[in-house]
């Protein structure tokens, strides 16, 4: 929703209530949170957005719950980083959550300024990820409770590295770190294996509960299944209106990792193969590759690509990265080894050039007129690699824009040189498709 709306400038209020609760009184900020997030929860159940595809619309509510029972539930909740395998903590019952849905939600709430204050005035430096800023303020404060567990690995940002670790050292929680080799290799893997092995040992340390290793390789199946239902989409989607929007982009960005493995997801990629080409229809309009997170309250991002006629988001790579060119090793009836192949073969994991390799890849298979490549505020990973991508893309025929801005912190934006730099590059591949 555009920021100048009736609608976004009461969220806007909202936003501001929150804030002067987070050290006044965190409970009442995370009881304003929980009760908003649950409203939402409510609406894409009974009056779900009917400009979405059936997939966009569950995967907008499946989000939303996996956000809403970590916090509703936090004796369940295990704070765990984005590129973590979640089937582990599913095949459990319990919760993950991680600091980009953490970020996004509370961005959605346009309450995420208040944390990222609440972080710096805790020694977090202002150029650090303002995802992982609103993590830190939000636990630190108190808004976000302590969970019973803390699991990261280091695919693929230094603040993965560092929020896990300062968060766990200061609430006091169990904390179990999974190093992803540089190099891949079946050594790799196996290195990695044992880690989750370990992992879940400690999980089970953690909440008292067993491992059903039938659950968990019921898990990993399900999330090779849908990896492999993704990838087969890619070519279906040139030329059709994918009816998508930055918002359900990110979303799904979420959901591929937070609650892959799930049968909710299972469910999704149902929708997915059923619903292109059945239910979409020819587009005419610029198909873009987007590169890395969404801001999605961006209002010139909003009506260049939002449900627009004349351009749209065909693929986002952080969807698509769990990925193994060749295809994998690893099956279901292997879950750790399974799960350490994704970790060690991510297009994230290792030298710039494989994410490279992974983008030129997703734009051959959509067909895409160009790509963005979006620098987020604090990633020093995706702003020393852009232009790399955008040299590598440009050299494959794709081009490629770079453009700086923030995925989740407003202040970050520059709203009118993103409007400016976005339409000028739209309007190059128009006059690019017309020569």
């Amino acid at each position: 929703m555009p920021d100048d709306s009736r609608g976004a400038r009461l969220i806007g209020r909202f936003g501001q209530l929150v804030d002067d609760q987070i050290e006044k009184n965190p409970l009442r900020a995370r009881r304003m949170l929980l009760a908003a997030f649950k409203a939402e929860r409510l609406r894409t159940r009974v009056l779900p957005h009917r400009e979405l595809l059936p997939s966009g619309r569950l995967d907008n509510r499946l989000t939303l719950e996996g956000v809403v029972g970590a916090l509703e539930h936090p004796d369940q909740m295990v704070l765990t980083s984005m590129f973590m395998p979640s089937e582990i903590f599913h095949a459990m019952g319990l919760y993950p959550v991680i600091a980009e849905a953490i970020g996004d939600f509370f961005s959605g709430a346009q309450a995420e300024q208040g944390f990222v204050t609440a972080a710096e005035e805790r020694s977090i430096p202002e150029s650090y990820c303002s995802y992982h800023k609103v993590l830190v303020g939000a636990t630190a404060a108190g808004v976000i409770a302590a969970p019973r567990l803390i699991a990261n690995c280091s695919v693929a940002c230094d603040a993965n590295n560092l929020t896990f670790k300062w968060l766990a050292r200061r609430l006091g929680a169990p904390h179990v770190y999974v190093d992803v080799p540089y190099d891949p290799s079946e050594d790799a893997v196996a290195y990695v294996a044992d880690e989750l092995r370990e992992l879940a040992s400690a999980t089970q340390d953690a909440f008292g509960r067993r491992m059903d290793e039938d659950a968990l390789r019921a898990c990993v199946g399900r999330s090779l299944r849908a990896l492999d239902v993704m990838e087969r989409s890619l070519p279906l989607r040139h030329g059709r209106a994918m009816q998508t929007s930055m918002t359900i982009e990110m979303m799904r960005s979420c959901s591929m990792h937070m609650l892959l493995g799930t049968p909710q997801v299972d469910a999704l990629m149902d929708m997915v193969q059923a619903e292109i080409p059945a239910q979409t229809h020819p587009f005419a309009g610029l198909n873009l590759l987007w590169s890395h997170s969404m801001p999605y309250f961006s209002v010139p991002l909003q009506k260049a690509v939002d449900h627009s006629p004349l351009a749209q988001i065909v693929a986002s790579e952080m969807c698509f990265d769990q990925w193994r060119p060749g295809g994998w090793s690893h099956g279901a009836d292997e879950p750790y080894l399974s799960m350490a192949e994704r970790l060690v073969y991510n297009s994230y994991n290792g030298p710039a050039e494989r994410r490279v390799a992974r983008l030129v890849d997703l734009a051959q298979k959509t067909h895409a007129d160009g790509a963005v490549v979006f620098c987020h505020w604090g990633c020093k990973e995706t702003l020393g690699a852009s232009q790399l991508m955008k040299a590598g893309l440009e050299e494959a025929g794709f081009p490629t824009l770079v453009l700086d801005g923030d995925g989740c912190a407003r202040r970050n934006m520059p709203e009118g040189q993103v409007a400016t730099r976005v339409q000028a590059y739209l309007e190059m591949l128009q006059s690019g498709r017309r020569s």
